[in-house]
């Protein structure tokens, strides 16, 4: 039914139920395996990371609340808190601004190019 497969050292025998067909199988199933594995740790990873990044924002939020908590309660101080005094001025404001922005930046940055690796060219 199939030709005969000429084997010798230098061919593969491809004729049906061959060790180098079983052979072949197998390395391909432990490939789909290896992709498999990889693009579930990819996907833990990015959620660890993003999670990583929600709690640290989440901290700047809380302690920026803080501030403002306490500043407010100094304002209705008698005497008031003078401006100069204050813990969140406009200065404050703009670098947290910045921060957060250069920080959501990097972020997306690490996470997409670990999600998508350059391939290296392959060598002739």
């Amino acid at each position: 039914m199939y030709p005969e497969a000429v084997v010798n050292e230098d061919t593969v025998d491809l004729r049906a139920g061959s060790p180098d067909v079983e052979k072949v199988g197998r390395i391909e199933a432990a490939k789909a395996l290896s992709i498999t594995s990889d693009i579930w740790l990819r996907g833990f990873m990015v959620a660890v990371v993003s999670s990583i990044f929600i709690w640290l924002n989440w901290q700047i939020i809380d302690l920026v609340r803080d501030a403002m908590q306490s500043d407010l309660a100094q304002m209705a101080a008698k005497p008031p808190l003078p401006a100069t005094e204050r813990l969140i001025t406009s200065n404050v404001i703009m670098s947290l601004i910045g921060a957060t922005v250069v920080q959501t930046g990097v972020g997306f940055i690490a996470i997409t190019s670990y999600l998508f690796p350059k391939r290296m060219a392959q060598e002739a």
